[in-house]
């Protein structure tokens, strides 16, 4: 049965304002985007993403607690310490009827700006070489013919001593920073942030595959074969912070009608964890499909990998490790 006075609270009472001068939060522009916001609450540490669904409703989900989300009465009943429902429409009565102010000032309370130089982030790239293929990838099991492939140009890079510069872009295409990568060593480059790694994307691809490391993203594709044709990559590169949620938010706004989300996440609790969030986020774009896509037996795709090149045909993963 519909309730207006819900459907009211709901859309008439900016979540964003109302987590921050009701409960404490802050929001972070630097963090923030036009259409997503992210909000920590600098006592308990909580961050926060919240934006307007396509229906006009304010909703939010935690990026620690996968089971705190929803709209603003989701949003009060988590915090309200027992309140019972009835209370907490008092509550969002009386808010409702208070005059907000217009200004935004509230938004200047923010953490200490990162540290970032993008000069030295694209200096640094851009002093890397351009190769067809490395050591380091193919002991990997990355064929050059995947790593050459049009779809990943750009996407890496060889630089000093044999390491691998993956880089990280925003929804623009701008270089963030990058990744880098060798035998027993991971880094991030140190002026720079932490966003997407993403390969080239086309007019008819159907499916966004979104995994832990672009190693990860890089394997799937060449156990996929013509399969992924239609397949675009991104990797958050580890657990993602609110402000890549928040990039991914806008990714998923910009993807096409009917695109699929695949979370091709790891088969451990992280990559659960991953794959529930971004199933939850993708359930915001009605025009999103979702579908998580973990090893049945190996940690990683990286791992299906490399045992299709050592061990014999005969298994169903090994076969096909990828399915339809």
């Amino acid at each position: 049965m519909h309730d207006d006075e819900l459907d009211r609270f709901k859309r008439d009472i900016p979540l964003l304002r109302y987590a921050v001068e009701r409960y404490g939060y802050q929001r972070s522009r630097r963090e923030s985007g036009c259409s997503s916001h992210v909000l920590r609450h600098p006592s308990t540490g909580d961050k926060i993403i919240v934006r307007r669904s396509p229906d006009g409703h304010w909703i939010y989900f935690s990026v620690r607690d996968d089971k705190d989300n929803g709209t603003i009465v989701d949003f009060v009943l988590a915090r309200s310490h027992g309140l019972s429902f009835g209370r907490v429409r008092q509550e969002l009565r009386r808010w409702l009827r208070t005059p907000r102010p217009e200004s935004d000032d509230w938004t200047t309370r923010l953490s200490p700006p990162l540290v970032r130089d993008p000069r030295a982030v694209a200096e640094a790239f851009a002093a890397a070489h351009i190769a067809p293929s490395c050591a380091y990838l193919e002991a990997r099991g990355l064929r050059p013919e995947t790593l050459s492939d049009p779809r990943f140009a750009g996407s890496w890079r060889l630089g000093e001593r044999g390491n691998v510069l993956f880089a990280h872009r925003d929804e623009a295409g701008a270089l963030t920073g990058f990744e880098i990568k060798n035998r027993g060593f991971t880094s991030f480059s140190p002026a720079g942030i932490k966003t997407a790694w993403q390969s080239a994307s086309g007019p008819d691809d159907h499916a966004l595959v979104i995994t832990e490391s672009a190693i990860d993203a890089l394997s799937y594709h060449e156990l996929r074969g013509d399969r992924a044709r239609d397949h675009r990559y991104l990797s958050t590169g580890g657990a993602p912070s609110a402000r890549q949620f928040a990039l991914l938010d806008r990714i998923f706004s910009r993807l096409q009608p009917g695109c699929a989300v695949v979370a091709a996440v790891d088969r451990d609790a992280a990559g659960t964890k991953l794959a529930t969030a971004l199933e939850r986020l993708a359930s915001v774009h009605a025009h999103l499909s979702f579908r998580r896509d973990s090893p049945t037996t190996d940690k990683d795709w990286n791992d299906v990998l490399q045992r299709t090149l050592h061990e014999p045909a005969g298994s169903p993963e090994v076969d096909d490790p990828v399915g339809p």
